[in-house]
């Protein structure tokens, strides 16, 4: 056992060694569904309980009254609209090629892998493929059940003392329903004013016995859930493909459709009669991507997905039974199913290509592919080979359907004693991805001979002889797995009463095993694909832990919180993670809290492993020989590093909350996040800039063609911020209730160095790297009276920077986005209700830095969904 451990087992046998603390305990009293108690709970972020209060760490509870009303239907959603989400997280709209279909969340604009996401405050498996390539491994929200949910807590403080790796950032801890008793069934149907997109939701909720009289309790969920996909022609401001804001480019369009490069210009690939392939249209290339000449272009908004399609079934069973006199047998099961579909990603159709990869078979490493048209193919008119670059529609189109298949299994015991609480328990749990990709991509052996003997008919696609197409077009099977199991025990009471109170304290001992495998399709491995995305990882660690924690009451009106914890790593060795806080209460009116602590965050399976990404999107080129400062695509090469250290951080809060009446919360808290050793890549804007041939490829008139890059741990992050939440409420006998919440976050500063060993540079505010908006907040307005009760929810997003200057664009707008709920039970056990998304049907403010063809906005942050209606009815018997 290592010497941390050592030390924290000694501290809590001194303590006394009492308690547990469920981690999240039954809910607050829902009327006759919820037990009424008002016993003692555990708080997201403590292992010790106490009375339901403010408490050191400050935390927001999304309560069941806010996800009914909110607009939103899936977890993902709500938790992606919370202030303290500021970016840098990925949602299932970016249609990304490595994480499609998922969901995660970044507290702080640390990205998904610095924000712990728990469910009853334990974790669950990852997604099996990390976003980003490699570089963040997350929980897929979007596999949690929104309809077994009572409420979710969003820790926003550093808490690597209480759970370990991972809560850099904070955590989200999803509560679901315990000791509910009845049967609850319910549906909607969504639709958005603009067209497509229509969602169908249902859900059934039952629970059995009551814990109390009968000592058992059974709840169980079903939730389906289908929404249809969104292509950029069903848009219109993306159907055109030409987008009109500062610079006015056709960037939804593609100038290799067919044409020849000749002397670094741009000749149409058109046949006798000058007329291009079917689907493309003949103009200039100068709009499209600067190229003097014409070439046969395509307009990609038919084939661009903005948001996939998508088919959840979701399963939840909690079950509690009295075995004995103050000991409890408890368990449950999650599973979930999701497929999701899309046109994959910028290629819709295979294009053949300057700058093209394969992998050799025999050495793993990749090596060109070669786009010269030879000479004697008959569609050469030159009499040499040419360059060219020519999109095979006949080759079929790049349709994705991403699979995944989630599970969570535990099972344990408690109990409840004079002296002490405990608890023990075991769980499994993984995520298991497939992603198929229908055609949309060529083998290169027999596309050359093709291009070779002259069999694929270029000026006629359809007249190409269906063997030879068949033996060109791939299809592939992209696989990942990720698992994880383990055991816990915890143990929590009060010990050595001092004259302001006991000390209440907990510790515990976890262990689990983690394991990620995502691996190539045969067709990449085997050689045969041209243009392969890889995002290799085979890794898997042992995780040891022990921890202890201990409130002091030093005064009647003042507690000191003391945690520390001890990790052990199989891959990359030991950590100990100390925090301390306290809590004064300066008036009856007047909280004063603060907390500091020290952690980490062991780099990711992805990023520790002998790893490999090879991506594809655009860089601005300053040495671009057509248009210097363009945008360009090359291929990127990443690699994961075995000798990477961990993340060291520091975490800082210091909050004052207010509650002048039993109505009125105003909480105001600073926050401070420090990272060493930050694990990431070099800027790529940067690598291209410093245009070192040992980093950068470029042919032979200088077009860039390749980017190396590694996974490194770079020098320091530093951030900081504010939060501000305020909840109010007004009780009338004439006119109702009426309710007034909002939680707003402004990023004070986000700094980190743009290169390796560089000085830091403030991205609070830009887009460096990323979007970074420095205000974010929701604020909800609600009233309810008699059977009627609405909801006005206000979504803010300040804009941003733009770093370097694009096409005379310095900045990006605003957003604001209006959500209304009305709800009405008149009918006896029954509520209809109608939510309108996005009233004033706003749209993504434009910024021309976006990256690709798809859409003038940030993808990461908006989306075009619209303005949408929803109507539905909940049903309880």
């Amino acid at each position: 056992m290592s010497k941390y451990a050592t030390a924290l087992l000694s501290s809590a046998a001194i303590l006394g060694l009492p308690a547990l603390a469920h981690a999240q305990s039954a809910a607050p009293a829902q009327a006759t569904t919820e037990s009424a108690t008002v016993a003692d709970v555990v708080v997201t972020g403590s292992n010790i309980r106490r009375a339901a209060a403010e408490g050191i760490n400050p935390v927001q509870v999304i309560g069941r009254e806010e996800l009914d009303t909110s607009g939103k239907v899936t977890v993902a959603d709500l938790l992606r609209s919370i202030s303290a989400n500021t970016g840098n997280s990925s949602n299932e709209t970016s249609n990304s090629g490595w994480a499609s279909g998922s969901a995660g969340i970044g507290l702080r604009g640390l990205s998904q892998k610095n924000t712990l996401v728990l469910l009853n405050g334990r974790r669950v498996a990852n997604y099996g493929f990390p976003s980003g390539g490699l570089s963040d491994t997350f929980v897929n929200l979007n596999a949690l059940p929104i309809v077994a949910t009572q409420r979710l807590e969003v820790l926003k403080d550093g808490a690597s003392a209480v759970y370990g790796s991972d809560a850099v950032a904070g955590v989200v801890n999803v509560i679901t329903r315990q000791d509910f008793q009845g049967l609850e069934v319910g549906g909607s149907y969504g639709t958005s004013d603009a067209g497509g997109l229509d969602t169908w939701q249902g859900k059934i909720v039952g629970g059995y016995g009551d814990l109390e009289d009968d000592g058992f309790n059974v709840l169980v969920s079903l939730e389906a859930y289908t929404r249809q996909r969104l292509d950029q022609d069903e848009r219109d401001l993306t159907r055109s493909g030409v987008y009109s804001g500062p610079g006015g480019r056709w960037n939804g369009w593609s100038a290799k459709g067919a044409r020849f490069l000749i002397n670094g210009a741009s000749v149409p690939f058109v046949d006798p009669q000058g007329a291009c392939p079917q689907g493309m249209v003949l103009t200039a290339s100068a709009p499209i991507d600067g190229l003097a000449g014409n070439t046969c272009a395509i307009n990609l908004a038919p084939y661009t997905t903005l948001i996939p399609s998508t088919d959840r079934y979701q399963a939840y069973v909690h079950a509690t039974a009295r075995v004995a006199p103050g000991i409890e047998a408890f368990g449950e099961l999650l599973y979930s199913h999701i497929e999701g579909t899309s046109i994959f990603g910028s290629s819709p159709y295979f294009t053949l290509e300057a700058g093209r990869f394969a992998l050799n078979a025999r050495t793993g490493l990749a090596e060109p592919v070669s786009n010269l048209l030879p000479a004697n193919n008959p569609y050469n008119p030159y009499g040499r080979a040419v360059p060219i670059e020519y999109t095979f529609f006949d080759l079929g189109q790049s349709l994705k359907t991403n699979t995944s298949q989630a599970y969570r299994a535990l099972g344990g015991l408690r109990g409840t004693g004079d002296r002490f609480d405990w608890e023990v328990a075991v769980f499994a749990s993984a995520s298991r991805e497939r992603e198929r990709v229908a055609a949309g991509f060529a083998n290169r052996f027999t596309l050359a001979d093709s291009l070779a003997n002259g069999t694929l008919n270029l000026w006629e696609p359809n007249a190409t002889p269906q063997a030879v197409l068949d033996g060109i077009r791939l299809s592939t099977l992209r696989p990942a797995d990720s698992t994880l199991y383990g055991a816990d025990f915890k143990i929590s009471g009060e010990v050595l009463a001092l004259p302001a109170g006991p000390i209440g304290y907990a510790a515990g001992i976890e262990y689990r095993h983690e394991s990620l495998e995502s691996r190539n399709p045969r067709e990449i491995d085997a050689g045969l694909q041209v243009r392969p995305a890889i995002a290799a990882v085979d890794g898997e660690r042992d995780v040891a832990a022990v921890y202890v924690e201990a409130n002091v009451p030093v005064l009647s009106n003042l507690d000191v919180q003391i945690a520390g914890r001890g990790d052990h790593y199989s891959d990359f060795g030991e950590a100990f993670s100390p925090k301390v806080g306290l809590r004064w209460r300066a008036h009856d009116a007047v909280l004063v809290r603060a907390s500091a602590s020290r952690g980490f965050r062991a780099p990711s399976l992805s990023e520790n492993s002998a790893s490999t990404n090879i991506s594809y999107g655009s860089v601005v080129d300053p040495f671009d020989p057509d248009i210097p400062g363009s945008r360009q695509s090359p291929t990127f090469f990443t690699v994961g590093n075995t000798d990477l250290e961990p993340e060291k951080t520091r975490s800082f809060n210091f909050g004052v909350v207010f509650t002048p009446t039993r109505d009125t919360i105003l909480s105001v808290d600073w926050y401070r996040v420090e990272l060493d050793h930050l694990v990431g890549t070099n800027n790529t804007t940067s690598i291209v800039q410093a245009n070192n041939p040992a980093d950068v490829v470029r042919d032979g008139r200088g077009k860039l063609v390749a980017v190396y890059n590694r996974y490194q741990n770079l020098s320091e992050l530093k951030t900081s911020g504010v939060d501000v939440e305020f909840s109010q409420r007004w009780r009338t006998d004439r006119w109702g209730d009426f309710a007034l919440q909002t939680a707003y976050t402004h990023v004070i500063d986000y700094r980190r160095p743009v290169t390796v060993g560089g000085p830091l540079v403030d991205y609070a505010g830009t887009n460096r790297g990323a979007s970074l908006p420095a205000d974010k907040a929701t604020t909800r307005a609600g009233w309810s009276r008699g059977d009627l009760e609405a909801d006005l929810t206000w979504y803010y997003t300040s804009g941003y920077d733009l770093v370097p200057v694009v096409a005379g664009q310095s900045s990006v707008d605003a957003y604001n986005q209006f959500d209304l709920y009305l709800g009405w039970s008149g009918l006896e056990n029954a509520k209809l209700y109608l939510k309108v998304e996005n009233i004033a049907d706003e749209q993504p403010p434009y910024d021309g830095s976006f990256p690709g063809i798809r859409a003038p906005y940030d993808f990461s942050q908006y989306d075009l969904r619209g303005r949408q209606f929803r109507i539905g009815f909940d049903y309880r018997f």
